[in-house]
């Protein structure tokens, strides 16, 4: 596992320092910069303050989100109060509640505004040209990093990282579908981490059902890792003059990261393609950002905010190969 930060934990971590001091105000939300991100980025702070209270009142339980519009001084009744306990202390004595049953219901307000802002799914939220809309299948990925290797401009293997986070209850598995790199399509996961694997072969590819360990809950958060290598490598067509390492993302990510390693010879013309429909993919190297090494033969691209079922990656091409 690569002990990477997650995203939902930057931003429960940001919701979590504005409900302290002087609550929700402008100078402070300048600091909340993965809350600023989620919102739609650099942008005036009037803007992300609108769209976090907008996802504040789209939460479901009005208890919990009423504490936490109270713990925000967004409340009338605590609305420039100078500390998280005189607010407590003052919405307490409205309802009647004590700090401890506030502080817990503001926590779980905290835990569902954080999927909520991440997801992009409430009434205020970015276009979803800026964000990904209700992520597909359950799921968000935190982040997707792929180590692919070539060795002799023939694929080795496939190396993963995920971390995703489950938007409802009981999650069982997470499917992985592969279908491009050999002429049967098939390919087999290796050293999987954090789950167990089963494959089915369909034509044309391999369907890999990855199951967790026991079932998710809402809001858990989840890390797993495979290689994934073809299952015959004698199946391997001839060397294409071009060829790519890429993903489709029906489930969104926030971060997609794609490295590729080259063991021997190294294309001459390599780019990134983001967000290519499936006839488009991988583009050209005219339309498209131009990649260069620089002192081994790997290449790293980072992408982000991807969804929609399109796709990106890294590409490349060999042009003619000269006979020996």
């Amino acid at each position: 596992m690569t002990g990477q930060p997650s995203k939902k934990f930057d931003l429960i971590t940001d919701l979590v320092y504005l409900r302290k001091g002087r609550g929700l105000t402008a100078d402070r939300m300048f600091i909340a910069s993965t809350l600023q991100e989620v919102c739609g980025g650099e942008q005036p702070v009037e803007i992300t303050r609108a769209r976090l209270v907008s996802a504040i009142q789209s939460l479901p339980e009005p208890q919990s989100r009423d504490a936490l519009l109270a713990a925000y001084g967004l409340l009338l009744v605590t609305q420039g109060l100078p500390s998280l306990d005189a607010r407590r202390a003052a919405y307490g004595r409205q309802i009647s509640r004590k700090r401890d049953t506030l502080a817990d219901r503001e926590d779980a307000a905290i835990k569902e505004l954080a999927l909520r802002l991440l997801a992009s799914y409430y009434a205020g939220a970015p276009l979803p040209a800026q964000l990904p809309p209700l992520p597909h299948g359950g799921y968000l990925i935190d982040y997707l990093n792929v180590t692919t290797v070539y060795r002799d401009r023939g694929f080795l293997e496939h190396q993963q990282e995920r971390r995703i986070v489950s938007l409802v209850d009981g999650a069982p598995g997470f499917r992985y579908h592969s279908s491009d790199k050999d002429s049967s399509g098939r390919t087999r996961l290796l050293a999987v981490d954090g789950c167990t694997v089963e494959t089915e072969y369909v034509p044309g590819g391999s369907l890999h059902l990855l199951r967790f360990p026991v079932p998710l809950k809402f809001g858990d958060v989840h890390d797993f890792t495979f290689r994934e290598a073809l299952e015959d490598p004698e199946t391997q067509v001839d060397t294409p003059l071009s060829d790519f390492a890429g993903q489709s993302f029906e489930t969104p990510a926030l971060v997609y990261r794609q490295e590729v390693t080259f063991l021997g010879d190294r294309p001459p013309v390599i780019w990134a393609y983001d967000k290519l429909s499936r006839v488009e993919r991988p583009g050209t190297p005219e339309k498209n950002e131009l990649l260069r090494f620089e002192n081994s033969g790997t290449l790293r691209k980072e992408f982000n905010q991807l969804y929609g079922g399109l796709f990106s990656g890294i590409a490349w091409q060999w042009g003619p190969i000269e006979s020996a």
